[in-house]
């Protein structure tokens, strides 16, 4: 984990003062292993809800911080011990000349807070290493061409003075690492690390976005975060074969959560306005506002797709509906159609994501009811999406668009027109042959 003992003579180091507070003496025993104050609420401690973990109240039992389930996050015990090195406040003069020039070195030492506890991090080297492991690999994967260069150049400095988004590039990094090492498809279960790292990042970025109002120093890191969180979400997909993918599995509250990530950015934006005249990402998200990708010359998809949208979902594309007489559908056909002219690349991805961005709350709805006519709509994209690619939204373009067309084909055969329009994600996703 990173987590280095003090090694500090106690003449070179003043012992760091403890807060003063009362004892919990019946608290849980996954607290006591934390060193947190346990509030004694039964039969689960807030504690223990709010880390995602099995509260334990018996005395002979060994704690060991067990998830609660679906969603939860996972964890052995977790020291809180900080390490020796180089702080935020260390004058770069200290640095050996070769070292100086290294946006990262500064970062060696310096102390991370911990959601819901007094205790911190402290980053080492291995920390560092992964962090540069970010810059000169995961930052090629994320985001769009023209955001790279401004997270390669912004993003040491972001981090210096923002906790929560070291966490989150220690996440996710972490989380790319796992996947270049599966064998198979399956990328395996996340290390503690990973998850420490992800947990903490993502529980001090909620913190800081409810704030009122939120500091401009913090607003440039938050942004960053909520778009790597996003790439985390949709990567979080726990499915090994279609089966097992929704739509075909059992139904679970956390069906379809990746997708409220594109509310949640909305919201950040709001707080953060990227577009701000002192914002690091005002270049970057100005020109992906204004340029227009270059449509294919013919797309044989769009020769397939037009008969079936006027007969299934009674769309033109060139009739103009007012908003109040459109139906649940389409937007998401409106924008899926604009797609199909493009490529789905590195360059062009934003475009695609617009299709969650813009996503009617009523379409989500009967995504989640599993309606075939949205989820025809959804594996479709999911096709387009498969031709970009990358890591962190691969796996779930495909499990779940094959999930999808197996749940159509076998509980709405009775479709013919529908079952025909399967060919497309069938093809894309992997499931047969054009």
């Amino acid at each position: 984990m990173g987590l280095e003992p003090e090694q500090a003579d106690a003449q070179d180091k003043p012992a760091r003062q403890r807060k003063s507070h009362t004892k919990s003496r019946k608290g849980c025993g996954n607290c006591k292993l934390r060193r947190v104050k346990c509030d004694e609420s039964r039969p689960q401690c807030r504690r223990c809800v709010n880390f995602g973990v099995e509260c334990d109240y018996d005395a002979d039992a060994a704690p060991a911080l067990q998830s609660r389930g679906e969603g939860a996050l996972v964890f052995t015990s977790i020291p809180h011990s900080l390490g020796p090195g180089l702080g935020p406040e260390s004058p770069r003069d200290s640095l050996s000349p070769e070292h100086k020039d290294d946006p990262l070195v500064p970062m060696l030492g310096l102390r991370l807070a911990l959601h819901e506890s007094s205790e911190e991090y402290c980053v080492t080297q291995d920390d560092v290493d992964i962090l540069r492991s970010f810059l000169n690999r995961t930052v090629y994967t994320v985001g769009t061409a023209q955001s790279m260069d401004t997270y390669r150049r912004e993003l040491p400095q972001l981090c210096l003075k923002s906790s929560h988004l070291i966490h989150v590039v220690l996440g996710m990094t972490l989380m790319h690492i796992r996947y270049i090492a599966a064998t198979g498809s399956w990328p395996g279960e996340p290390s503690q690390k990973e998850t420490f790292h992800t947990y903490h990042g993502t529980a001090l970025f909620s913190v800081l976005l409810a704030q009122e109002p939120v500091r401009e120093e913090d607003k440039d890191a938050l942004w960053a975060c909520a778009a790597l969180l996003g790439c985390i979400t949709i990567a979080g997909i726990d499915a090994k074969t279609p089966e097992e993918a929704w739509p075909l599995r059992d139904d679970r509250i956390a069906d379809l959560d990746w997708l409220r990530m594109s509310d949640g950015k909305k919201q950040v934006w709001k707080v953060v306005d990227p577009l701000r005249p002192t914002s690091v990402w005002r270049e970057v998200m100005s020109f992906a506002g204004q340029q227009d990708p270059e449509p294919r010359s013919h797309v044989p998809e769009l020769d397939m797709l037009f008969p079936f949208l006027t007969s299934i979902y009674d769309f033109n594309p060139l009739v103009s509906k007012p908003e109040e007489e459109q139906d649940p559908y389409h937007t998401a056909a409106s924008i899926l159609v604009r797609l199909l002219e493009l490529d789905c690349n590195h360059s062009t991805i934003m475009y695609f994501l617009s299709f969650l961005g813009h996503m009617d709350p009523r379409f989500r709805a009967l995504l989640h009811k599993k309606d075939p006519k949205a989820l025809l709509l959804l594996a479709w994209w999911y096709g387009k999406m498969c031709q970009y690619n990358v890591w962190w939204q691969s796996r779930r373009m495909v499990l779940e668009g094959q999930s999808i067309c197996m749940y159509l084909e076998r509980w709405h055969s009775d479709r013919p027109e529908m079952i025909k329009l399967l060919d497309y994600p069938k093809v894309m996703t992997g499931m047969m042959r054009a």
